[in-house]
């Protein structure tokens, strides 16, 4: 009621209120029953809306249309959980349609398990290594339903996918359920490949068993994630997704549990270019428990140390990863923790790192004063004409490395003749040393050799000699160029050709592409025609600002990604590089209006920008 604006009119309204119960209910109810809105959409369509009083519950009904069959409702557009039809209504509401098409055709396409972990299977798999009978789903013969059976031990990651390039991933979002009858939780989703979508999000078992999965696909009805910022036509199988897909699962047993040996390797931006490299100089050595590794780290680099699991004489990727969150607080003094949880050097040095399994923690200790000697690289083995096996190579000139740029540590020597079937390692020696020196004493100048174990991607050209020998064996002759990165320990031998285009380089960054390049020419730098220099023209418009990197690959690799370039290899030469400031981590900003020529200089390997015009 409102308040009286007279003595006598608040007399007037209490006598009323107290002369009958029924008035003086009426007093006190100053609302009228509430109602809500349900809204039934089929995507944005509206088909029709419902007023619900509060406390009662919408009505469930079955729209139709044509060539489809109605599946459910679902409370949110993209089908992640049904409408509660069970529960009150206290607030506005949208409920949304599923449908199926009412003839699905035949799916042709052929499904494989792929994952790691203790598992035979998924150790073989070694997520995508292998694409064969032994990991392929059983298609039923009259209806769209692929099945697979295998043991599982707790931990084990693993999907479905149709090939290597993670196409048509069917993962933890499309599981019908996570518990057995009995409520044990026998799966959950974890850290992916690609990204963190559902659909594509890892299984994890955490019971283990025999479990038998079946995987029910709808052909007709598969969308696409198109406004995902890596959705190119040319890759959309990667971001196909079909809500209507589901795995169910049997668990039809227990499994004996199997002996398995953990390993772990470092891995990060710089120390091994975020590849999975396995060798001495990566892996923690293992006692009783306790692994350790001292390694040269540079200041910044991003870093975490991945697992491998052998099981019997099987190796494969392992399921355990060392980030930020196992250090310990004293260790925090140096390093820092990426917002992604890896770990980042604070300062260059010597960083020995010792993990307990026990207690599951990571400590650190820092020597700056350690650094690496300073070291001349040959190439030695028997690979060459007319000189002597292990004996001819180091201290010849013709045989060493060259540090490509002043500082790089990156080395190289190019158009060296391989044999076939010929050995070749890289070998280093104290800097100006001309002989080897006594082996066990202060005068032996050998510093490390490096083997097939540091080679990355020796494709069908080289393997390791085998018997317990990693020497690098030339099973395809020819002429190669040999790069050794003496930071990430990484050795590169790639077929020597006369054109200097060996690269492609790639934009990518905010209001340009949307941080995917899709292997589009549009975002492909030029080689200059003096063949010393990689160009890019950028406009940068005056109402957004950029925000961006670029991406090297050798020439023609376009898969995956290639080494980051930002702004740790800004130049001096430019005349706009002060506008190209660097933004949050790494990367190159400019809020400047106009158009820049972005040039990469493939001595240096340096990036300046120049103004072509200004705004």
């Amino acid at each position: 009621m409102k308040k009286a604006t007279k003595f006598v009119g608040l007399i007037v309204a209490s006598v009323v209120c107290v002369s009958a119960f029924t008035v003086f209910a009426a007093c006190n109810d100053d609302s009228a029953t509430k109602e809500y809105t349900v809204t039934y959409f089929d995507g944005t369509t509206e088909l029709k809306r419902e007023t619900v009083k509060e406390g009662d519950k919408a009505v469930k009904w079955t729209p139709t249309k044509e060539n489809y069959t109605f599946v459910d409702w679902y409370a949110t557009p993209n089908f992640a959980h049904t409408f509660p039809f069970d529960e009150p209504i206290t607030e506005n509401k949208s409920a949304f349609a599923q449908w199926t098409s009412a003839v699905q055709s035949e799916d042709t396409r052929t499904y494989y398990i792929v994952g790691s972990g203790t598992s035979p299977i998924l150790l073989a798999s070694n997520w995508g290594k292998v694409f064969d009978d032994t990991t392929v789903m059983t298609k039923a013969a009259d209806k769209n339903e692929y099945t697979y059976t295998l043991d599982l031990q707790k931990d084990d990651l693993f999907q479905f996918a149709i090939n290597e390039s993670w196409h048509n991933q069917r993962g933890y979002g499309y599981l019908d359920t996570l518990e057995l009858a009995d409520g044990t939780v026998a799966f959950s989703g974890t850290g992916t490949i690609g990204d963190n979508s559902s659909f594509r999000q890892n299984i994890k078992c955490e019971y283990a068993g025999n479990y038998t999965f079946t995987l029910t696909t709808h052909p007709d009805d598969d969308t696409y994630e198109t406004n995902h910022q890596s959705y190119t036509e040319e890759n959309k199988e990667a971001f196909n997704i079909n809500p209507l897909d589901k795995i169910t699962w049997v668990r039809n047993g227990d499994v004996q549990n199997v002996e398995k040996i953990t390993d772990f390797y470092i891995k990060g931006k710089g120390i091994t270019n975020w590849k999975d490299m396995y060798n001495a100089a990566t892996k923690m050595t293992n006692t009783d428990g306790v692994y350790t590794l001292e390694v040269y780290l540079k200041e910044n680099d991003e870093f975490v140390f991945t697992s491998t699991a052998t099981v019997g004489s099987v190796v494969g990727t392992g399921t355990d990863y060392l980030r930020a969150s196992n250090l310990d607080e004293a260790s925090k003094a140096y390093v820092d923790q990426h917002e992604n949880s890896n770990m980042i050097a604070k300062a260059s040095g010597t960083y020995t790192f010792t993990y307990t399994k026990a207690t599951q923690i990571l400590s650190v200790a820092f020597n700056a004063d350690k650094t690496p000697a300073a070291a001349d690289y040959y190439i030695d083995g028997t690979f060459a004409e007319g000189v002597a096996d292990w004996s001819g190579y180091c201290f010849n000139a013709d045989y060493k490395l060259t540090e490509t740029a002043a500082g790089s540590g990156v080395y190289e020597i190019k158009n060296v003749a391989l044999k076939a079937d010929s050995q070749i390692i890289i070998q280093a020696f104290k800097a100006g040393s001309t002989e080897r020196g006594e082996w066990g004493t202060d005068g032996y100048n050998g510093l490390g050799s490096y083997n097939y174990t540091y080679l990355y991607n020796g494709g069908t050209a080289f393997e390791a000699v085998g018997g317990g020998n990693n020497n690098i064996k030339v099973k395809t002759a020819g002429n190669y160029d040999i790069t050794f990165d003496s930071y990430a320990k990484m050795i590169t031998m790639k077929e020597h050709t006369e054109s200097k285009d060996t690269l492609d380089i790639y934009i990518k960054g905010s209001n340009i592409n949307s941080w995917s390049h899709g292997w589009s020419e549009d975002y492909l730098f030029k080689l200059s025609t003096d063949e010393t220099k990689y160009e890019f023209t950028l406009t940068v418009d005056a109402e957004k600002n950029v925000e961006f990197g670029l991406e090297k690959h050798p020439k023609g690799e376009n898969t995956g990604y290639g080494d980051f370039l930002g702004a740790s290899v800004m130049g001096t030469s430019g005349n706009a590089n002060e506008k190209f400031t660097p933004a949050s981590g790494t990367n190159f900003t400019c809020a400047t209006a106009g158009t820049y020529k972005i040039v990469y200089d493939i001595v240096s390997g340096k990036v300046d920008f120049y103004a072509v015009t200004n705004a």
